[in-house]
């Protein structure tokens, strides 16, 4: 199965599920004291994946390496190629 496929299922199934305490399908105590909370959870699942995005994606920009080691292969390549051009009559300012 697809991540895809899984993730519809999932949403699906949940989406059955608050739809069901949402209309009172079932009679239950815990539908009729958080009927507020109920109603508004798409909302609140909602801001509750903006910001566990926004805390990996601040996490990982804090947690960056810097690779020195590839950044000074780069130049290198950088110069060499830079070398081989003017060689065949390219000109840097």
């Amino acid at each position: 199965m697809k991540k895809l496929t899984q993730w519809i299922v999932g949403v699906n199934i949940l989406s059955i599920l608050w739809l069901s305490l949402l209309f009172n399908q079932y009679d239950s105590k815990i539908s009729k004291e958080h009927f507020l909370v109920i109603q508004f959870l798409p909302i609140i699942l909602l801001i509750s994946f903006g910001v566990f995005a926004l805390a990996v994606i601040l996490y990982r920009v804090a947690t960056f390496n810097d690779c020195k080691s590839a950044a000074e292969d780069l130049r290198a390549e950088i110069e060499e190629a830079r070398t081989a051009l003017q060689q065949k009559g390219f000109k840097f300012n």
